[in-house]
């Protein structure tokens, strides 16, 4: 069933009932699982299928960026083998029946193109809220200073000195962090 548009899997029947969901799922962001519908399968039967929706509304755009539903599988189709063709004597809807599936699924592809309103004032109360909080935040920190009951103290204990050797090495062995007492210097050293 890849490269097909899910609106078209379901029932013409509960066009009607997804119409209703689709318009919670543009104004809400979500919808709960709710009562069951039917998608087709690759075999032209039906699945009953139960759906938790969500969905993601990009911001700056306020446009709907996707929908996404986790399906639970309430009842499997008639016939269990789904990867089987598409029966070609299957019923033929009414041409009145067509028109009306058609207006439903159009409507429901409209709903998800419009620009939502309904989400960006949720959002923006949600901001403001969000401000009020950290406003009053920085007044308590501004008004009462933090009480500082003890300085901090780091105490360091290194007792490597295997890293100061390392990283006093010089080019020609010479760093001015040791006494080299016990060697000859590199002038008393002959020219070879």
């Amino acid at each position: 069933m890849t490269d097909k548009n899910a609106i078209e899997l379901y029932h013409r029947d509960d066009l009607k009932f997804l119409k209703e969901v689709y318009d919670t799922i543009v104004k809400q962001g979500h919808v709960p699982r709710l009562q069951s519908y039917r998608m087709k399968t690759q075999n032209g039967d039906y699945v009953r299928v139960e759906t938790e929706w969500t969905s993601f509304i990009n911001p700056w755009s306020r446009k709907l960026e996707f929908v996404t539903g986790k399906h639970f599988v309430v009842q499997g189709p008639k016939n269990p083998d789904v990867f089987q063709s598409l029966d070609e004597d299957t019923k033929k809807p009414a041409e009145e029946e067509k028109k009306e599936t058609l207006e439903l699924r159009e409507y429901i592809i409209r709903t998800m193109n419009d620009l939502l309103d309904k989400p960006v004032e949720t959002n923006n109360q949600q901001m403001s809220k969000r401000c009020q909080e950290m406003a009053v935040l920085m007044e308590t920190l501004l008004v009462e200073p933090p009480k500082v009951e003890e300085e901090l103290r780091v105490d360091v204990n290194d007792t490597d000195q295997s890293l100061f050797d390392r990283d006093s090495v010089m080019l020609g062995g010479i760093s001015p962090h040791h006494e080299y007492n016990d060697s000859k210097s590199s002038t008393e050293t002959p020219l070879s």
